[in-house]
């Protein structure tokens, strides 16, 4: 029986299941409350709550064990991730969210750490957070810029980037500033001006993940899903920026004038995404004048490098690792996959996919860990604070912005899609990974930041996440459009959109300015560039390369194992450099021939 049937034959129903659900969540929060009191529980390095034992040194035998122990242990919660994820995808269930699931199960698995006395072995296998940031980030952003179409991206550019870069700053400004005017009041915990800003920054970063897959199993319409998906992916990048540039301020001795934190996002945004275009670039140069689409292995790996060389190099230089990268995967989808072979674009493709997919798993794990074995500092008032100036921050942001882009937009944004787009505005993995590297004035400032930023996240995976697909139902926020609500341009028409059009009164002026911020028109003379002038110049013409090679394999009359591909692919190799050497010969004799002739 499949395992999916027995899941289907054993499920509690919802009642049971929401029962399960809130008992394990009181328990866990229970022992997070319990154990954050005890001064004995310290971990400067990642914060994890390790109990210190001074017989175990760094570099001893027990401390590898544990280290042993703990990575086999989350290792094996990944897999249940996994098999979670193939069974809630057997039974069709979109009102849960997969990752809903992984973060009961850190939960779940802090909490028996915590129960049995093991969150050194936690300690020893949680990353801190500049190794979060190096190692498990960079994937997830890179995959979503590797993924983004980049057609449908421009499409909708000016109203991606009005959200992604405009609403980012509102909402950091808005948090900010409120929480700074709160603390001073009293009623909660007492930020210095720098520092209520770039708590600020780092709680604006919206994580899609939840919501872009129950957008994904319900298909809604494209204008939500792209403005949704292109806004919170450039998102992040604006959030990271402006958290390192007001984090800048935090210590300095004297505040600095009102246009250099202006000027410092600026050259940070534009550089990493330059560097980023640049390194794309040279790698679809590469591609293009070079024959290693013969060789899969060579291929891939080098595109594997230059894939992710951007974030540290921008890391490197002080700039955005996260923009760079990000800017790259555009870059790369759009011009250095066509110069792919076939063997190497599907197995890029699979690659990046399946790391984006386990990094986003951990990362997942890792915040409901955190609950339990973190130290943490709680303050209820300020938590309170925090989730209710989150969703107005969000709302400050939504819905004047949207007000202001459908004077000029053809695809108006219906209220529907505005206030859809405002709940789907989700914390995760970069909001807390940030708070993790927040330099407060004092240790206590840092923990009260971390710990109510983690409160944030999973109040709004849980809650905001879980409920995406209730409301959407409610206010029937799905199903394809069909080719006839298209645009001429491309763009694709609202048939939700509850909104009244502008009036025949119109002048010239608003038709004038509305056309130019239609879709399409205000890229034509990029997108002209782009086929006249960069394709030809970054794509090559043909990349037939192996594909009799796909055909052989895929024709075999059984499935082979590794070695019998790998012979096939030595024997693609083969054949290919004997072909360039006969082309090679025929060549020199038919100069030869040419000059005797002559």
């Amino acid at each position: 029986m499949d395992v999916a049937e027995v899941a289907r034959a054993t499920w509690p129903g919802k009642a049971g299941a929401v029962a399960t659900f809130l008992g394990l969540l009181s328990l866990s929060l229970s022992i997070a409350l319990w154990t954050s009191r005890d001064p004995a529980l310290q971990c400067p390095d990642c914060n994890c709550g390790e109990e210190t034992d001074p017989q175990l040194g760094s570099g001893s035998s027990d401390g590898e064990a544990r280290m042993g122990l703990g990575v086999a242990v989350f290792a094996m919660v990944l897999v249940c991730c996994i098999a979670v994820t193939y069974i809630l995808e057997r039974l069709k269930v979109t009102s849960f969210p997969d990752c809903i699931a992984y973060v009961l199960f850190g939960i779940f698995v802090g909490t028996l750490l915590r129960l049995m006395g093991g969150s050194s072995t936690a300690g020893y296998v949680l990353p801190n957070q500049e190794q979060l940031f190096l190692f498990i980030l960079p994937p997830i952003l890179f995959q979503a810029g590797y993924s983004l179409d980049v057609t449908d991206l421009f499409n909708q550019a000016l109203s991606i980037l009005t959200f992604a870069v405009a609403g980012t700053v509102i909402s950091c400004l808005v948090f900010g500033l409120a929480m700074y005017g709160i603390g001073l009041s009293g009623a909660s915990y007492t930020f210095s001006f720098f520092e209520a800003l770039t708590w600020g920054a780092l709680i604006s970063a919206v994580d899609p993940v939840a919501t872009i897959a129950v957008f994904n199993a319900l298909k809604v319409n494209k204008t939500l899903h792209f403005l949704v998906f292109g806004e919170s992916t450039l998102n992040d990048a604006v959030a990271i920026v402006l958290f390192r540039t007001f984090q800048g301020f935090v210590k300095a001795e004297s505040p600095p004038t009102w246009y250099i934190p202006i000027f410092s996002f600026l050259g940070i945004f534009i550089g990493s995404a330059v560097l980023g275009c640049i390194t794309a670039v040279v790698a679809a140069l590469i591609l293009k004048h070079t024959e290693m689409y013969k060789n899969p292995t060579l291929e891939f790996s080098i595109y594997l490098i230059l894939a992710y060389l951007p974030y540290f190099m921008c890391e490197g230089l002080g700039m955005s690792g996260i923009m760079g990268i990000l800017t790259s995967g555009m870059v790369l989808a759009h011009y250095a996959h066509q110069n792919l072979g076939r063997i190497t674009q599907i197995s890029s493709q699979q690659a990046f996919k399946m790391i984006s997919f386990i990094s986003e798993m951990f990362v997942f794990v890792y915040l409901g860990t955190a609950l339990t074995t973190f130290r943490h500092h709680w303050h209820p008032l300020t938590i309170m604070w925090a989730v209710i100036l989150t969703l107005l921050s969000r709302a400050a942001n939504v819905f004047p912005l949207a007000a202001l882009l459908n004077q000029w937009r053809a695809d108006r944004i219906s209220s529907k899609n505005q206030f859809i787009m405002w709940f789907s505005g989700l914390r995760g993995a970069i909001a807390f990974a940030l708070s993790l590297n927040f330099a407060g004035a004092s240790e206590e400032t840092r923990q009260v930041v971390t710990s109510t930023t983690l409160a944030v996240v999973l109040f709004t995976v849980i809650v905001l996440g879980g409920g995406t697909f209730p409301l959407l139902n409610l206010l029937r926020v799905e199903g394809e459009l069909p080719r006839a609500y298209e645009t001429v341009s491309g763009g694709v028409s609202d048939n939700t959109n509850d909104d009244i059009g502008p009036t025949s009164t119109d002048t010239s002026i608003y038709n004038r300015a509305r056309s130019l911020f239609a879709n399409g028109s205000r890229l034509s003379a990029f997108t002209q560039i782009d086929e006249e002038y960069l394709k030809p110049m970054l794509i090559t013409r043909t990349r037939a390369g192996n594909d009799a090679t796909l055909l052989r394999l895929a024709n075999a009359e059984h499935t082979m194992a590794p070695h019998e591909m790998d012979a096939v692919l030595e024997t693609e190799m083969e054949e290919a450099g004997n072909e360039r050497r006969i082309f090679r010969l025929d060549s020199h004799d038919a100069e030869r021939d040419s000059l005797n002739g002559g």
